[in-house]
């Protein structure tokens, strides 16, 4: 107790943090009045009653925000700009330009950032139309009627414009307030959800006593386990050689390099969510084709994914891949073992350069491994609850909570961070 009113006392002694934690709050209020906004000419209780009931829709509510399943004008939500990210993440290895610019530091990744932003229109454009389609012609009540050009451009624009405000909504928070804006973003979607799900699940459902203690116990034993994990490292140790510098002897001290059991956090979710859901919504487009094997291979890829068995096992492979990407994209061992040497350390038992880096690679392919299945054993978590209660809401779902969990740790580590850099400023 003590220990949270010395935070307190130090948030409220630090103006620069508390600026920052208000400008978040605000622009998290801004995005919430937005996502109360529907787009004109959708029937938005039909559309709710849809997505409840359906759990590929509802992973995909989860992932616009929560703002789908009432067609607000930022009804697609963040999937556009993290479809584009996923894209570039993949060019930097394929395209030889691409990867320059990476390799030049913050002003590349300035450079890689804007065509990120240039690519997520027209993806949010087609993605726009794709909600279109399939709110025409999903439910035999009507939720959207026919539009003519004119109504159709100014849908495809408004749904774009609004995807495009949350992008620059969730960088704001990332440079100017606290936390990764985009994930805070989705977060913040998904607990605004989260007490409609619960009295739906509980209303709608037949839900006796030992279920909702089974998965009260589920959904403790999950946080506790993804803390947990995300917290866990595998601390590999460094030595350091003394060298003389003029008439001093510097080094000679002897640190660690953490590396942690999910290095990836929660993005190899949000990508494979992405990945897995754009084939469903290009399907759903393409089958009304005239081209009878274009329709054929639309309503093949439909039917698949709709089934829940090769949902999961087409799901969990794309986290499982994701989680490698990310991860060596995120902490790399050549950069690692090459700043090690630089330094004058290495790792007891090891030459420095080759011999290091495949050390750290091995430890961290391992470790990758054990955080892979783990994200997908929690991902996959809803699709058994589903088999076994019929409970079809999935914003309680191990998804859920895993983004909001790792979240919340994220924000706090940002917090602390700032509070430490301060108090290490006041003795300067």
């Amino acid at each position: 107790m003590q220990k949270v009113f010395y935070i307190i006392r130090e948030l409220y002694n630090s103006p620069e943090l508390r600026r920052k934690i208000l400008f978040t709050i605000l622009l998290i209020a801004v995005f919430r009045v937005f996502a109360s906004i529907p787009v004109p000419g959708v029937n938005v209780s039909v559309l709710s009653s849809l997505f409840k009931n359906n759990q590929a829709l509802s992973f995909l509510n989860i992932f616009s925000g929560g703002t789908l399943q009432t067609a607000a004008i930022v009804g697609i939500g963040l999937g556009p700009f993290i479809t584009a990210t996923v894209i570039f993440q993949f060019l930097v290895y394929l395209v030889p330009k691409i990867k320059e610019l990476q390799e030049q530091g913050d002003r590349g990744q300035k450079i890689i950032n804007q065509y990120t932003r240039y690519l997520t229109v027209p993806i949010a454009a087609l993605q726009s139309f794709g909600i279109y389609k399939f709110l025409l012609g999903v439910s035999q009540t009507p939720i959207i009627s026919n539009l003519d050009p004119l109504g159709l451009t100014t849908f495809i624009i408004t749904m774009t414009a609004g995807s495009i405000f949350l992008m620059w909504l969730g960088e704001l928070i990332t440079e100017y307030g606290v936390g990764d804006g985009i994930s805070l973003l989705i977060a913040v979607g998904i607990l605004a959800a989260m007490p409609e799900s619960l009295v739906s699940a509980a209303v709608s459902q037949s839900i006796n006593g030992i279920i909702i203690l089974v998965l009260l116990l589920l959904f403790i034993g999950m946080v506790i386990a993804i803390v947990l994990v995300n917290e866990s490292s595998r601390n590999i140790p460094v030595n350091y050689t003394r060298m003389t510098r003029g008439v001093q002897l510097v080094g000679g001290n002897k640190s660690y390099i953490p590396i942690k059991i999910n290095t990836a956090g929660v993005m190899p979710i949000i990508f494979a969510l992405s990945l897995v859901l754009l084939p469903t919504e290009l399907s759903k487009i393409l089958e009304t084709s005239k081209n009878v094997l274009i329709h054929h291979v639309s309503v093949f890829v439909y039917n698949g994914l709709s089934n829940q068995l090769y949902y999961g096992i087409i799901y969990g492979i794309l986290i499982i891949f994701m989680t490698y990407f990310y991860t060596f994209i995120v902490f790399k061992p050549h950069d690692v073992a090459n700043n090690i040497q630089k330094q004058g350390g290495f790792i007891p038992g090891f030459r420095p350069g080759k011999q290091t880096e495949n050390y750290i690679y091995n430890i961290l392919l391992k470790l990758t491994f054990v955080g892979a299945i783990f994200l997908t054993i929690i991902a996959l978590i809803p699709l058994v609850v589903q088999y076994y209660t019929n409970i079809t809401s999935v914003a309680i779902g191990g998804t859920s909570i895993l983004i909001i969990v790792v979240v919340i740790l994220t924000l706090i580590r940002n917090i602390k961070s700032h509070l430490i850099t301060r108090s290490y400023s006041s003795y300067a």
